[in-house]
C-alpha cells in the first residue's frame, strides 16, 4: 500500500509502498477513503517524537475490509471513522482496535460524507471535551482565543448550541468569521490587545475563556477578563492551575487523551450532530494523498482556517 512514512529523525516523511498492516484478533482493517490533517500530526513528527518508522496522521474515514476473529461490532463494508494513532492515517489502509483506549472508532451515518467524518475526530472531540469540562451553559459568555481554527470553529458551534454567547479572538485577515460563526464580537489580535478589549467590552467579566493558542506566560493575561469563579481552559497545556487558583479562578488543561469524550460515544455524538444539522465540519481544503506533505506544511504555517483533508484513491488490497 502507499503511505506517508517517517523513517528517520528530523525527516519530513515520504510517500512510498509499505506492507498493509495485519489486524489482530480484536482489530479492524480499514481501507481509508479520506484522512484528516491536524496540527498534532506535525507536532508528533517534529516535537513529540514517535517510534520509528511510523505513518503520519491519525484521523480517518473509510471502509472495513477485514477484521480479527474476536471483533463483534464491525463487519465487512461498514463505513467507519476515528483515530488511528498506532498505524497512522496518511495511507491507503490502517488498523484500529475495535475497542482501544485513545483510538476510538464509530460507524458513519448514511447521510454524513467521508470528508466530513474524517474532519471530525481529533478537532471535534477536543472541542467537545473543552466545552463539557468547562461546563459552558446557557446564558454564559465564552471567549475563544484562536477561534478560526477547526477546534475553535467546533467549540463555537457547540457553545452556541448550549445557549452561550461567544466572542472570538483571531487574525485581522479573518474578520468575516464574526458573521460566519455568529460571534457576538470578533477581536483581531494584531489590531488591538485582546484582553484589554474584553475588559472594556465586558467590564463585569466573562464566564469562560477557551485558549487554543497562547503560551503559558501569555495566557495569564486573560485572568483579568474573567468573572470571579470563572474558568479558563487550554488545549495546549498552557495553564498553571495554581496561578489562576490564587486569583479565585479555575484553570484547566484539557488533554484529549485523558478525556471521556475521546471515546466511541464521543464520536457517535459528533456524527449525530452533523447528521441532524447541529454541527458543521469546517472543511477548508481537500488534497490528494500525493500532496500530503505540502498540505501538512500549510497547516503548520497557519495558512488554513478550518480542516484540510486528504482524499485517497481506492486500490485493491495486495
Amino acid at each position: 500500500m502507499r503511505a506517508v512514512v517517517v523513517e528517520h529523525l528530523h525527516q519530513q516523511g515520504s510517500l512510498h509502498e509499505v506492507p498493509v498492516p495485519e489486524p489482530g484478533p480484536t482489530d479492524v482493517l480499514v481501507r481509508i477513503t479520506v484522512a484528516g490533517i491536524n496540527p498534532v500530526d506535525w507536532k508528533i513528527r517534529d516535537e513529540y517524537g514517535h517510534a520509528l518508522p511510523f505513518v503520519l496522521g491519525q484521523d480517518f474515514a473509510g471502509i472495513v475490509v477485514g477484521s480479527g476473529a474476536a471483533v463483534k461490532h464491525y463487519s465487512q463494508d461498514d463505513r467507519v471513522f476515528g483515530i488511528a494513532r498506532e498505524h497512522g492515517a496518511y495511507a491507503e489502509y490502517t488498523v484500529v482496535p475495535e475497542d482501544g483506549k485513545g483510538q476510538p472508532i464509530a460507524h458513519i451515518p448514511d447521510s454524513v460524507g467521508d470528508a466530513d467524518a474524517a474532519g471530525l475526530p481529533t478537532a471535534g472531540l477536543t472541542a467537545l471535551a473543552a466545552i463539557e469540562r468547562m461546563n459552558v451553559g446557557a446564558g454564559s459568555t465564552l471567549a475563544i482565543v484562536g477561534v478560526t481554527g477547526s477546534v475553535g470553529q467546533f467549540a463555537t458551534q457547540l457553545a452556541k448550541n448550549r445557549g452561550a454567547e461567544v466572542i472570538g479572538v483571531g487574525s485581522v485577515s479573518h474578520t468575516e468569521f464574526q458573521q460566519k460563526l455568529g460571534l457576538e464580537l470578533y477581536i483581531p489580535y494584531e489590531v488591538e490587545e485582546a484582553a484589554q478589549t474584553l475588559r472594556r467590552r465586558y467590564p463585569d467579566g466573562v464566564d469562560f475563556v477557551l485558549d487554543l493558542a497562547s503560551d503559558p506566560e501569555a495566557i495569564k493575561g486573560y485572568a483579568d477578563v474573567l468573572k470571579q469563579g470563572g474558568t479558563i481552559g487550554s488545549t495546549i497545556r498552557s495553564i498553571d492551575a495554581g496561578f489562576f487558583k490564587e486569583r479565585g479562578l479555575n484553570g484547566l488543561n484539557v488533554n484529549l487523551d485523558e478525556s471521556p469524550q475521546s471515546s466511541h460515544d464521543g464520536l457517535r455524538r459528533l456524527a449525530a450532530m452533523v447528521e441532524h444539522g447541529e454541527l458543521r465540519v469546517p472543511l477548508a481544503a481537500e488534497h490528494d494523498l500525493e500532496d500530503a506533505l505540502e498540505a501538512l506544511e500549510e497547516v503548520k504555517a497557519g495558512k488554513v482556517t478550518g480542516k484540510s483533508v486528504l482524499t485517497v484513491e481506492p486500490r485493491n488490497l495486495n
